[in-house]
């Protein structure tokens, strides 16, 4: 899936969505980082917590054994498309 692909908000006539990156540690203690694109949400508090909720239905799911990584900050971008197609984050 793509950027591109995603149904985004619409904010102040810019389509909006947030980029969230989930850090991770496996059960071989190995340091991964999940990312999910979240569209819909009013701020990126609120797309924290859906991506935190993707994550733990993901790990029921699939049965990977990891646990957020404490101490190691949560990337949160807000992904916008401006009026020519152009997608950036900041």
């Amino acid at each position: 899936m793509t950027i591109d692909t995603v149904s985004m908000a619409r904010t102040s006539g810019c389509p909006v969505a947030w980029l969230v990156g989930l850090p991770f540690r496996s059960a071989t203690a190995r340091a991964v980082r999940f990312y999910y694109v979240v569209a819909d949400a009013e701020d990126d508090e609120q797309a924290v917590r859906v991506a935190l909720e993707r994550a733990d239905r993901d790990r029921d799911g699939n049965g990977h054994d990891r646990q957020l990584s404490p101490g190691t900050p949560i990337e949160v971008q807000r992904v916008l498309r401006d009026l020519l197609g152009n997608t950036s984050l900041t």
